[in-house]
C-alpha cells in the first residue's frame, strides 16, 4: 500500500491544490498529486516543473512520450507507464513501438536502421535509456539525437524530460504511489487479464494472461519456491512479441492461497493442467517453462499430462531430490517458523546469485528477490518446501518425454546443478528423448533474473 498517506484538500481550501487541479483538468488530483501535497511547497514546485516539461516545450509529443516510457520501463514504474502509454498512442506511437520501449533485453534500433521506429524516435529512445541506466550518456548518443533536433533548446528539453521523469518514477516507486509496486509494467501488444482459479476447495491460484491473438502459440511459466510470478518480468516483454503468455503464483506464494496441506509435485503438476482447462487454452500448448521447484513441477507435469504440451524447459532443478535435502528443508522450515522469512532470505539470496550480482546486498536491485522471499507467507513456504523432500521423477521420465522437445538450462554458477542437468540430458538422450542442455554463462540459480538476455537467446532459439 502507499507508504505516504494521500492529502486531498477540498476545492477552495488550498491554493496549491487548486493550481494543480487546474493543470490536471477533468482528471482532478492524481494519487501522485495527493502524495506530494503532504509537502505543499514541494507539490507547488513539482507542478510548475512538470507543467513546463510536459506541456511547454518544443519537442514532438511522440518523442517526449517514448523517452518517458523508456524511463518507466527501466525503473519498473508501473504507475508512470500506465499514465503515459495512452498519451504516447494519442501522439501516434504504435503498440509495436511501445513494446520496443518496454523490452529491456533486445538491442535498441539504431537511427541509421530504425524500423519500426523513425530515426528521431530511435535516437531519443537510446538517449533516454543511457541517461536512465548509466546516467552518463555517451557522446555518440548525444550527437545522434542532435542530428534530428532543431537546436540546443530541444537538446536541453530532451535531457530535462529524461531527468525529470526519472525523478518522477523514483518518487512513485519509493512511495508506492497508486499501490502499484507489486504490479508489473504492462505488455503493450497483448490483452492482459488476471484470474483467481480454484484448484481445490479453498485453494485459489492467482493467474495472469497476456494474449496477443488466437493464432500465437501459448507458453506457461512456473515460478520457484519463495518467489512469485514477478520473477519472470525481465523476459516476458521480448517473448510477448511472439507468444501468448500465462504466469501464475504457485500455491502458498504471491497472491495465491496458502494450501491447508503440504504440497507434492504431482499436486503442483495438476495445478498447471487445471489452469489450462479452466482458461480453455487450446492444447497442446507450445511449451511449459519452470525453474527450481517450478522446474521440478514441469518434469512432474510431463509425467502426468503429456498430451497438454509440445516442448518443455526445466531450469536449475533436478529429477531426483538428494537424500540430504530432506533434512535441509526441515531446518529451513523450522527457521522460518521461528524467526520469519527474513533470515531465510538473508541466506538464500546470496546462495542463488553469484558474487557481484546486482541482486545481492549492495547491488542495484538487491531488494527485488529478497522482497519476494520475505513477502512469502511462512506456511506457504513450508507447504511448498515439502514437495521438494524425497521426490523422484526420473523413473519413466524418458518414456513420458518421447516425441517431445526438451531443454534443460542451468546457470553456470549454480553449484552442482549444471553437471546434474547435463547428466540428465545425456540419460534422456540415451533413452531416445530429443533433449538439449545449455549453461548460462555467469548466472546463478535464477538465470532468467540475473542473465535475462542470455537466457532469452537460448530459449527463443529452442522455441522457434
Amino acid at each position: 500500500m502507499p507508504r505516504i498517506p494521500y492529502k486531498n484538500p477540498a476545492k477552495g481550501t488550498s491554493v496549491i491544490g487548486d493550481a494543480i487541479r487546474e493543470r490536471r483538468g477533468a482528471r482532478g488530483l492524481t494519487p501522485l498529486d495527493q502524495t506530494l501535497l503532504n509537502a505543499p511547497e514541494i507539490a507547488n514546485g513539482w507542478n510548475t516543473l512538470l507543467g513546463a516539461v510536459r506541456n511547454r516545450n518544443s519537442l514532438p509529443d511522440d518523442v517526449r512520450e517514448i523517452m518517458i516510457l523508456r524511463v518507466a520501463a527501466r525503473n519498473s514504474a508501473t504507475f508512470e507507464w500506465i499514465h503515459h502509454a495512452h498519451v504516447g498512442t494519442d501522439a501516434g506511437l504504435t503498440n509495436v513501438q511501445l513494446t520496443i520501449a518496454r523490452d529491456l533485453h533486445t538491442p535498441l534500433p539504431l537511427p541509421s536502421n530504425p524500423a519500426p521506429l523513425t530515426p528521431i524516435l530511435a535516437a531519443a529512445l537510446r538517449f533516454a535509456d543511457a541517461s536512465t541506466f548509466s546516467v552518463n550518456v555517451p557522446q555518440s548518443r548525444v550527437d545522434d539525437l542532435k542530428t534530428y533536433l532543431k537546436d540546443d533548446q530541444q537538446l536541453l528539453e530532451a535531457t530535462a524530460v529524461t531527468a525529470t521523469y526519472n525523478m518522477v518514477s523514483r518518487l512513485l516507486v519509493a512511495a508506492d504511489v497508486g499501490d502499484m509496486n507489486t504490479a508489473s509494467v504492462p505488455l503493450p501488444e497483448t490483452t492482459q487479464e488476471e484470474h483467481d482459479i480454484e484448484v481445490e476447495a479453498g485453494v485459489k491460484l492467482h493467474v495472469k494472461v497476456a494474449k496477443r491473438d488466437d493464432k500465437s502459440p501459448w507458453l506457461i511459466f512456473v515460478n520457484s519456491l519463495m518467489t512469485n510470478q514477478k520473477m519472470w518480468d525481465e523476459v516476458l516483454p521480448r517473448l510477448s512479441k511472439t507468444y501468448n503468455l500465462i504466469t501464475y503464483d504457485q500455491r502458498g506464494h504471491g497472491k495465491s492461497s496458502v494450501p491447508p496441506n503440504p504440497c507434492t509435485l504431482p499436486i503442483l503438476a495438476d495445478d498447471i493442467a487445471t489452469i489450462l482447462s479452466t482458461l480453455k487454452i487450446p492444447t497442446p500448448i507450445h511449451a511449459v517453462i519452470g525453474v527450481s521447484q517450478g522446474g521440478a513441477t514441469t518434469l512432474a507435469f510431463a509425467h502426468a499430462h503429456s498430451s497438454l504440451y509440445s516442448r518443455l524447459i526445466a531450469c536449475d532443478t533436478q529429477a531426483t531430490s538428494p537424500a540430504a535435502n530432506a533434512k535441509a528443508w526441515d531446518e529451513r522450515i523450522a527457521l522460518a517458523r521461528k524467526d520469519g522469512m527474513a533470515p531465510l532470505a538473508d541466506v538464500t539470496v546470496p546462495r542463488w546469485f553469484p558474487a557481484g550480482s546486482e541482486f545481492i546486498e549492495g547491488g542495484r536491485r538487491e531488494a527485488f528477490v529478497h522482497d519476494m522471499v520475505t513477502g512469502t507467507e511462512v506456511e506457504g513456504f513450508a507447504a511448498g518446501a515439502r514437495a521438494l523432500q524425497g521426490y523422484d521423477i526420473f523413473p519413466g521420465l524418458a518414456e513420458a518425454l518421447k516425441e517431445k522437445k526438451v531443454l534443460l538450462i542451468a546457470g553456470e554458477r549454480d553449484g552442482a546443478l549444471p553437471g546434474v542437468l547435463k547428466n540428465l540430458k545425456e540419460a534422456l538422450e540415451k533413452d531416445g528423448v530429443d533433449a538439449g542442455f545449455e549453461s548460462i554463462p555467469g548466472a546463478g540459480h535464477l538465470p532468467m533474473v540475473d542473465a535475462p538476455r542470455q537466457w532469452l537467446d537460448v530459449v527463443e532459439k529452442f522455441l522457434a
